[in-house]
């Protein structure tokens, strides 16, 4: 199974960051559709944190993801 891990950091605190990983409810992805669909997931995560913002982002093996 594919994740997304992203890099995010507090608007007003730039430096407290942390990563956050973003799995695919029940649909199994490749890694090409995690870098297209993605997009649209981090997308709804900033609708949902909008004191954070995006600083990098990676698809990897879920649960083997290092820290960005």
């Amino acid at each position: 199974m594919i994740e997304l891990v992203v890099a995010v950091c507090l608007i007003d605190q730039p430096t407290r960051c942390k990563d956050v990983t973003l799995n695919f409810e029940g649909v199994s992805v490749s890694a090409g559709e995690c870098m297209t669909t993605g997009q649209i997931e981090m997308a709804k995560w900033l609708g949902e944190h909008p004191n954070w913002v995006i600083q990098k982002w990676h698809c990897g093996t879920a649960g083997r993801s290092a820290d960005l």
